[in-house]
């Protein structure tokens, strides 16, 4: 069970939109540099590759931010559900210390440990 303060659960709310901002931000340039990068016809064949190899990272960093995103908005439905800042997996608080540092933490320390030791995706916070 959480023991988040009513005030620390605001500022953490406004941590994760304020980042939720910034990255949809974030992923409307990349994807629109991607776009401008593949599609201007000022390239020359030697060109394309390298504007393709932009774009693909562009892609990649894109496709990081939206990953970043779906977690921010969980994140949002665990505050509504009264569920922020509890352990999925152990069903105990999460340090502040901790969602402080990772707004979007799933687990507490030790769980993550545990989590990650099983060779389970490190993304899963």
């Amino acid at each position: 069970m959480s023991v988040l303060s009513g005030r620390q659960l605001g500022e953490l709310s406004v941590v994760l939109a304020e980042r939720a901002a910034v990255l949809r931000e974030e992923i409307r340039a990349k994807l629109g540099e991607a776009a401008d990068s593949v599609l201007s016809s000022d390239h020359q064949w030697s060109d394309a590759a390298v504007a393709a190899a932009e774009a693909n990272v562009d892609f990649a960093e894109a496709a990081r931010d939206i990953a970043e995103m779906a977690a921010l908005r969980q994140a949002e439905a665990r505050i509504d559900a009264g569920k922020y800042g509890d352990c999925v997996t152990c069903g105990g608080a999460i340090p502040l210390a901790r969602l402080t540092a990772q707004p979007t933490a799933l687990r507490c320390v030790g769980c993550q440990e545990m989590f990650e030791r099983s060779g389970s995706p490190a993304m899963s916070t």
